[in-house]
This record gives C-alpha cells, sequence and structure tokens, in this order.
C-alpha cells in the first residue's frame, strides 16, 4: 500500500501543485537540517532548497520512475547545494573584485572616470532586464527579494498559490539570467542587489 510520500511523489509527477506542496513539507526539516550541517549558512540551505523544488518541478515528468524517493531527493539537493554555494561564492568573488574600495583609492582618476561610466552601463542593463519582465513576475521578484516576504505570505498576500508563486518566479529569474549571462559582472551586481 503506497505511502502518503508516494502518494504525494505521484501527484506531484503529474503535475499536481498540492503533490509539489506536500513534498516540500515532507521534506524541508530534513534537508534543512542537513544543508545547515554542511554550510552554516541558513539563506544559502533555504535558497538550495527552493532551487531544489524548482528542479523537481521541471523535471516532473521523470519522477514516476524513482523508486527510493528520499535517496533520489538528498542526492539531487546535495547537487544543488554545493552549486548555489559555488555560485553565491563566485557572486561574492566577482563584487570584491569589482567593488573593493581599496581598488578604487588605488586607481587613477581617469580609470575612476571609466568605472564610473561601466557602473551607469550596468544599471542600465540591469533596468533594461528587469523591464522585459511582466508586472505580475515584477511583483513577486519584489516581494520575495526586496521586501524578504516569504512565499506562504506572498500567497495570501496575492491570492495566488504557492506552485504559482514559485513558477512564476523562476520564469523571471530565467529571462534575467538570459538576459545578463553575457555580462557576468551585471549578474553579480544583480544577484547581490535581489538579496
Amino acid at each position: 500500500m503506497p505511502t502518503n510520500l508516494e502518494k504525494d511523489w505521484h501527484l506531484l509527477a503529474e503535475g499536481n501543485g498540492e503533490g509539489l506542496h506536500n513534498c516540500f513539507n515532507f521534506f524541508y526539516d530534513d534537508l534543512y537540517r542537513l544543508g545547515f550541517s554542511i554550510y552554516k549558512n541558513p539563506e544559502l540551505v533555504k535558497e538550495a532548497i527552493n532551487n531544489l523544488f524548482i528542479e523537481l518541478w521541471k523535471i516532473r515528468h521523470k519522477l514516476t520512475y524513482v523508486q527510493n524517493i528520499q535517496a533520489y531527493v538528498i542526492g539531487i539537493y546535495k547537487n544543488i547545494l554545493y552549486k548555489t554555494y559555488s555560485y553565491n561564492k563566485s557572486v561574492i568573488k566577482i563584487d570584491e573584485q569589482h567593488f573593493s574600495i581599496s581598488n578604487i583609492t588605488e586607481q587613477s582618476y581617469e580609470t575612476i572616470l571609466i568605472m564610473q561610466q561601466q557602473d551607469k552601463d550596468l544599471k542600465k542593463r540591469l533596468e533594461n532586464a528587469l523591464n522585459t519582465l511582466s508586472e505580475r513576475q515584477k511583483q513577486l521578484i519584489k516581494m520575495r527579494y526586496f521586501d524578504q516576504i516569504s512565499i506562504e505570505k506572498i500567497a495570501v498576500e496575492t491570492g495566488l498559490t504557492e506552485r504559482t508563486i514559485y513558477n512564476t518566479m523562476h520564469s523571471a529569474i530565467k529571462n534575467l539570467k538570459d538576459i545578463l549571462i553575457l555580462y557576468p559582472i551585471a549578474m553579480g551586481v544583480w544577484w547581490l542587489i535581489i538579496r
């Protein structure tokens, strides 16, 4: 007889948002403890868990073939946790290299002017990228990353399901990444802004 997890897993595989939500709730505490035991960074761990469930939603059509659900989820989570850590580390490195005060003070006047112009260009690119998003995408990005509102509270405030919020935000972030991928420094600035 199937367990609740197996039922929810099959609902998730069928594209049912309730299955996604229930699986998220089932795994969240264990995944949080595992991630925190490795990296000791609550925000990084939460981000990795969100990334995991976004990934599971994207590959949901493959999930019906999974036999050991818990081992499968933990295996993917460890990879995503490491990728999230590596990405954040590279963004911080970009930030330190690009915005270091000591670097600015040691530069010539001409170099400082060039850097200021580059910063203006980056801001313009970021503004243009954000303007490609729909009003709903902008609203959700602002609530989640600028206002630091949890997904649950966003659902209550907007009347949207958590699944819709995850999907909309995932699509928005993907669009921004696609636009900014040619500008690694811009990507680092954008990431620091939304954090």
